[in-house]
């Protein structure tokens, strides 16, 4: 939990630098969180993770261009503020978990993990 937790917030520190908001977050996305192992990611922010990735590989790149600078450079300013805010939203989250002690869901090996043995996560659906 606490390597997401760091990855998450050095994200969000990158996101709050300085920059165009699509350097801000293709810098955020790549230095942070493109290497984040999926089947590590707690559940609770598991899905939020999965659409920021294929939004960031949605494009195809030009020769000597990563998938994630290609997608950031076909985004509009608004899409990229929306994905830049919702690493904010998943880091909030991590930290939420983290602090209340609620069960983080990650499957890294098929069980719930629990922070500081709280309750289980109420569902927000």
């Amino acid at each position: 939990m606490c390597q997401f937790t760091d990855r998450f917030y050095s994200a969000v520190r990158r996101l709050a630098g300085d920059g165009t908001v699509k350097q801000r977050l293709l810098a955020a996305y790549i230095e942070n969180l493109e290497m984040l192992p999926e089947a590590e990611v707690p559940e609770s922010i598991r899905p939020r993770l999965e659409t920021l990735r294929q939004a960031m590989h949605a494009v195809k790149p030009l020769r000597g261009e990563s998938p994630a600078a290609a997608s950031v450079r076909k985004m509009s300013p608004a899409d990229a503020t929306r994905h830049a805010g919702a690493i904010v939203a998943m880091f909030s989250e991590l930290v939420r978990v983290k602090a209340t002690g609620e069960r983080l869901g990650s499957s890294k090996n098929g069980d719930s993990d629990t922070i500081s043995g709280g309750p289980p996560r109420a569902s927000l659906n």
